[in-house]
């Protein structure tokens, strides 16, 4: 079967709520814009609601952006005015060294194909234009790991079989194969609170796309485990601190 990349449409009315908002994108927008050198204007493939756009906009940016859900752009607009497009980030709609920076946040294991949208990134980029990559399942700091963290464990290997791999390597080998040079490797660092009862309110809902489809035997036998344990847990209104960590790469052309 053909690889399909992934549409937000069906959660876009619930996307901030369970992903952080605006406060999430300023904590984004803070870490990947020291990276995206002079230039003002720059693109976002995968904007989404707009939430990290919004964030660069309020520190000088003007940023253009391109996404494959209609109702997730409808909110962006919300939030960046008419600059954005819907578009498939496997043939972005812009010339050919064109801009000077760029970013993808959270989006290459989402996609039919990364190793695609990383050339086609690169090719819109004038010659030493600059992407910013965060990608790849966030890691617990092992100095923070709440009560929540060991019981939705059993859910990364339902993630990892049911979407495209985005680790370190595979970013790297993509980007060299599109003709990007590394310029730094770093981690981006995240403090939030959650507690167990909205942890198991937003598995329930189905917020995360590798839930959308799970059949009912793996759904019974895998996931509401974990929800009910969540439920389960002492005092579980309270919200838990949590610190993560998430690879980021900043590349040239």
């Amino acid at each position: 079967m053909t690889a399909r990349s992934i549409s937000f449409d069906r959660i876009a009315d619930r996307y901030d709520e369970t992903r952080g908002g605006m406060a999430r994108g300023r904590r984004i927008a803070e870490a990947i814009d020291p990276h995206l050198g002079e230039e003002t204007g720059v693109l976002e493939v995968g904007i989404g609601t707009g939430a990290v756009a919004a964030a660069l906009a309020e520190r000088g940016r003007t940023v253009v952006g391109v996404d494959l859900s209609a109702e997730m752009l409808e909110r962006a607009v919300a939030r960046v005015g008419p600059r954005v497009v819907r578009g498939d980030a496997h043939a972005l709609p812009f010339p050919t060294d064109r801009l000077g920076a760029a970013y993808v946040v959270w989006v290459l294991h989402l996609v039919a194909d990364p190793g695609a949208v990383m050339a086609e990134c690169a090719r819109v980029l004038r010659p030493g234009g600059r992407l910013v990559v965060t990608s790849r399942r966030p890691r617990p700091d092992p100095d923070t790991s709440p009560d929540i963290t060991p019981i939705v464990a059993p859910l990364e290997a339902v993630r990892d079989a049911r979407l495209r791999p985005d680790d370190a390597d595979s970013v790297q080998a993509w980007a060299s194969a599109a003709g990007l040079g590394l310029v730094t490797r770093a981690e981006r660092r995240e403090q939030f609170e959650q507690s167990p009862l909205d942890a198991a309110q937003v598995i329930e809902q189905r917020a995360f796309s590798y839930l959308w489809d799970i059949g009912e035997p793996m759904w019974s036998e895998v996931v509401m485990p974990v929800v009910n344990e969540l439920r389960a847990l002492p005092d579980p209104k309270r919200p838990r601190s949590f610190r993560q960590r998430q690879d980021m790469h900043v590349f040239e052309k």
